[in-house]
């Protein structure tokens, strides 16, 4: 059975020690899709891919400047990949993050005609980015955006709780009794539920995160006497 919305309220209740008259369905949903943002958030920030990713594609135009739009529902850029030639999956190269105020003895107008193909850069513009150098032909899906989705919020108290909130909702309880007390001016609790959410999104990004550890090498065995 589904973990809902109102599991989460409920253990909120609990945690700041009140009910349905403190921590109501209206606020108690109003509480939840602001915790929910925040955690989606701090998981993308930890660089978390288990924050939902989406890709899209763009064809590429050879417009000049070569821009395009994000997806409407991108929450964060996670890369761009491009591929002047075709839609083979092998063929696509990551594009780099540049900043045009950035740029050292250069003009942005230089690497619109002159920057290789080989190494593409892209300038994040908000809602579009330009793409350099501009390209010589068209392509259809020739670009690809990996991206996190932006979250969905609850639209009642029935909603199902989705991945990787799941794997630990009471951190989204933490984080609504802190919030709670905050409406409550009782900074000292709010710090309380806002250290035990901190203490339970670190353990969540423990089991999220790509593994660290290098392989163990192999070692000879040694084995030595005993000295008599």
């Amino acid at each position: 059975m589904a973990t809902s919305v109102i599991s989460a309220i409920n253990h909120a209740q609990r945690l700041a020690q009140t009910d349905a008259n403190g921590i109501g369905s209206v606020l108690g949903l109003a509480l939840y899709n602001d915790a929910f943002q925040t955690m989606t958030r701090d998981l993308i920030n930890r660089g978390i891919d288990a924050a939902q990713t989406q890709e899209a594609y763009r064809n590429i135009t050879t417009t000049n400047p070569n821009t395009y739009l994000f997806p409407s529902d991108m929450y964060a850029l996670k890369t761009i990949e491009i591929n002047w030639n075709d839609q083979e999956a092998q063929n696509y190269l990551q594009a780099k993050p540049m900043d045009v105020a950035n740029i050292q003895n250069k003009s942005f107008s230089y690497l619109r005609d002159n920057q290789t193909q080989e190494e593409p850069l892209f300038d994040n513009r908000g809602d579009w980015f330009e793409l350099f150098p501009v390209p010589t032909a068209t392509n259809d899906q020739g670009i690809r955006i990996f991206y996190y989705l932006t979250p969905t919020e609850a639209l009642d108290v029935g909603t199902a709780i989705g991945y990787p909130q799941t794997l630990d909702y009471r951190a989204l309880s933490a984080k609504i009794a802190a919030m709670y007390y905050k409406t409550q001016s009782d900074d000292k609790m709010a710090m309380i539920y806002e250290t035990e959410y901190e203490n339970r999104i670190s353990k969540i990004i423990k089991i999220l995160a790509p593994p660290s550890q290098q392989p163990i090498a192999p070692k000879t065995l040694a084995i030595t006497g005993w000295d008599y």
